[in-house]
């Protein structure tokens, strides 16, 4: 899943702070997430970073971390730092923007032989593009690293990002499941890839062939008896 880190810019080397408070605005009204280092949200997603960079030379920073960014996160942030001796107070606010995309696989289910060509294609679509280099196949859960045999593409146009996966020679350990991600929190469905027993193929060619010398033989009798029946006519 996705983190983001907010910075809190209203911090300054001249004025000395006595406490620092992150808010999300709301429309209307506003809700404080921290006083310090103490957690006032109840979302463990939610955490306040305080920590200095080169020892106390520049102002300490106070990050806002939110992890497993969901789309209802999207809102503006505010850093609230109280100065101290009465002097006025300092704010600087942030947008978070969550993008909401749509993942796309087909096919859901593949069944093929063992050494077909397989091949499993992902749309990505939304408000912004999903960068193709950002794109991964995961088999069974675990990132697939392409190789000769197994071949990833991907290619963004205006409003979608596509990614094919091909296998060009299908092996047992291939089946499984395969998903395409964003490399966040947006994947696709799972698609499974089932491979038919090698042996069931010959079975099924040869009852296919001998199915069809069956039916040969039966029509020759028929057409043979039918002549047989037309001489006994004649004469």
């Amino acid at each position: 899943m996705q983190s983001v880190t907010l910075p809190c810019k209203a911090l300054s080397s001249n004025v000395e702070f006595e406490r620092v408070m992150w808010y999300r605005l709301k429309n209307p009204g506003q809700s404080i997430l921290n006083v310090g280092q103490h957690l006032i949200t109840k979302d463990s997603r939610f955490s306040v970073a305080y920590y200095s960079v080169d020892h106390g030379l520049s102002p300490a920073k106070w990050d806002l971390h939110i992890t497993n960014v969901r789309l209802s996160d999207a809102a503006h942030y505010q850093c609230h730092v109280a100065a101290k001796d009465n002097r006025k107070s300092v704010r600087s606010n942030v947008k978070l923007i969550v993008e909401d995309i749509t993942v796309d696989i087909e096919p859901i289910v593949a069944l093929v032989f063992n050494g077909d060509k397989t091949k499993f294609a992902c749309n990505f679509t939304g408000k912004h593009r999903v960068p193709s280099e950002k794109v991964t196949w995961l088999k069974d859960n675990k990132a697939l690293v392409p190789d000769a045999t197994h071949v990833i593409t991907s290619i963004e146009l205006s409003n979608v990002t596509v990614t094919t996966l091909e296998i060009i020679a299908s092996h047992y350990n291939d089946s499984g499941s395969y998903r395409c991600s964003d490399g966040h929190d947006a994947q696709s469905k799972e698609a499974k890839l089932y491979l038919r027993d090698t042996n069931q193929q010959f079975f099924l060619r040869s009852l296919s062939s001998s199915h069809s010398k069956s039916l040969l033989l039966s029509l020759r009798t028929v057409f043979y008896l039918l002549i047989f029946q037309f001489f006994l006519f004649i004469l």
